[in-house]
């Protein structure tokens, strides 16, 4: 799976290449593109790992949650020297998500180092993995052009129509007689 989403990035990254490379690269576009493409290796490298038989996942995870870590890092120093001015709140998150869910993983490769059968941990592996896929698919979505998938975009298309609604005719309030007085039977 993470093979065919990686194959469905390089495709959301063919519709607009210049938003991506060249002279006009816009840099959160290369983050968005390179954090996707870094957090689907991730999965596909475990995912692999994982079929081998007698393969031990904790040191693979850990060296892959530490090149994460590492490359994340490099992502945000990347969006800073590009842009060469504060970097925004959306921005951030950006990075945040992966930071996040590669010192998860992290820890539970330390975790599975020392318990390598534990199947509580390869449960929470798969969970991360799940993880991962949604933020990749997110980043995608926003390279196409289609949506900003963040969470501050969502909210501010909910405020934006709720103050887009027409207020200028609110609902008439109840007669008097019928919101102070239930009818007989109510009573």
């Amino acid at each position: 799976m993470a093979g065919a989403l990686i194959g469905l990035l390089f495709v959301a990254i063919s519709v607009s290449p210049e938003k991506i490379a060249g002279a006009k690269a816009i840099a959160e576009h290369q983050v968005r593109a390179a954090a996707a493409f870094s957090v689907l290796v991730d999965t596909l490298v475990i995912a692999l790992i994982a079929l081998l038989p007698e393969a031990r996942l904790g040191p693979a995870v850990v060296t892959l949650a530490a090149a994460g870590l590492a490359s994340t890092a490099g992502l945000l120093i990347l969006l800073y020297r590009k842009g060469r001015v504060r970097i925004r709140l959306g921005q951030a998150v950006l990075l945040l998500i992966p930071f996040g869910l590669y010192g998860l993983q992290l820890a539970n490769g330390l975790r599975l180092e020392g318990a390598p059968h534990d199947t509580s941990q390869i449960g929470n592996l798969g969970g991360l993995t799940i993880g991962f896929f949604a933020f990749a698919i997110a980043r995608a979505w926003e390279l196409v052009g289609l949506r900003d998938s963040s969470l501050l975009a969502a909210m501010a298309g909910l405020a934006h129509q709720a103050a887009s609604r027409d207020t200028s005719h609110p609902p008439a309030p109840a007669p008097a007689d019928e919101a102070d007085h239930p009818p007989p039977d109510q009573q």
